[in-house]
């Protein structure tokens, strides 16, 4: 069985990171029932989904399109 982390966080969502994929994994590819082996506690911080839109530089909104590509 693969080795998961449970991750919780401040916002109270609770994510599961893959601390190590067992043989069965690696050869199929297909994901076992999870063992979780590690709580990690991140109440600094908000998942993903909670977390605040991250800013981007201004001069990646003026590009509208690629153009570099010609038709």
């Amino acid at each position: 069985m693969c080795d998961y982390t449970q991750v919780e966080f401040r916002c109270g969502h609770v994510r599961y990171t893959v601390r190590a994929w067992c043989t069965k994994y690696e050869t199929t590819h297909k994901r076992c029932p999870p063992s979780v082996v590690a709580i990690e506690f991140r109440l600094d911080e908000r998942c993903g989904d909670c977390r605040a839109p991250v800013i981007h530089p201004s001069w990646m909104t003026r590009q509208t399109k690629n153009t570099r590509i010609q038709t």
